[in-house]
């Protein structure tokens, strides 16, 4: 299907799309990293909404009469693409919760083993992060590429689709309870990541408390910040196993809870 052959009505519909899937691209992860050029996600997003608007249109999950609706006035005109703008925003904020639950993870990590002075510039996150915390993140990147996450995301712009109509603009009661649980999930999934660590560095802390009551003459503190790097080391090194499938069963379950948030989105 050319171009040049749409109706008025068929471009309107073609240009929510592509404010959706323009949204999605900026967020989603991978997709939207920060590391891509603006020009590769600009290409993306025209891309793959000239791939799937025949395919939506064919399926009936848009239904270009709707067009004649939005374009009644202006203000009905705005509003509907405001409705797709907030569906890619929230769709791709709920879709890096997960890491955004990963990094909170290794800054634990790092504050338990006494790596908070040890930060550096992450350019994804566009701020000072501890080192752990991009390891972590870097590990969790990779085992979500392992996961076919990829393919999950883009599975998941087509659901948007089925799940949300387009001019489709409500925030309910449902929409702020989901919001509210997805984002204490991700403090929750960042403590059960992180609790191996502060388990062992709790008991560590305990015999250091015991060592400098039994010898005061030393000096425990001095002692403490290179021995709690070595074992937290350690311990991070036999527990990778545990981490790395802690991560991937999270990932399932954050795929879960995205397709769950969509439906109640949707209202379906």
């Amino acid at each position: 299907m050319a171009f040049a052959n749409w109706s008025a009505e068929e471009l309107l519909c073609f240009f929510m799309v592509l404010m959706r899937m323009s949204t999605l691209i900026v967020l989603l992860p991978i997709f939207g990293d920060r590391t891509v050029p603006g020009p590769v996600k600009i290409l993306l997003s025209v891309t793959f909404s000239a791939i799937l608007f025949p395919i939506l249109k064919n399926n009936g999950a848009i239904n270009v009469q709707d067009a004649l609706v939005w374009s009644e006035n202006t203000g009905k005109l705005l509003m509907t693409v405001a409705s797709e703008v907030l569906v890619g925003l929230a769709v791709g904020f709920v879709s890096q919760l997960i890491f955004h639950a990963i990094q909170v993870a290794g800054d634990f990590i790092s504050q338990f083993m006494g790596l908070s002075m040890a930060s550096m510039y992450d350019p994804h996150m566009e701020n000072q992060t501890m080192i752990l915390g991009q390891f972590l993140s870097a590990l969790a990147m990779l085992t979500f590429l392992a996961l076919d996450g990829h393919h999950v995301l883009l599975r998941a712009m087509i659901e948007t689709f089925n799940l949300i109509p387009q001019g489709h603009f409500v925030v309910n009661e449902a929409f702020r309870a989901s919001i509210v649980h997805l984002v204490g999930n991700t403090v929750l999934f960042g403590l059960q990541l992180s609790a191996p660590m502060a388990a062992c560095m709790l008991l560590v802390n305990i015999v250091y408390g015991i060592v400098g009551k039994a010898l005061p003459q030393l000096n425990i503190l001095t002692l403490s910040m290179a021995s709690s790097v070595m074992i937290g080391g350690f311990v991070l090194l036999i527990t990778y196993p545990s981490v790395q499938s802690g991560m991937a069963s999270l990932f399932q379950t954050h795929f879960e809870d995205l397709r769950q948030f969509m439906v109640v989105y949707g209202g379906k």
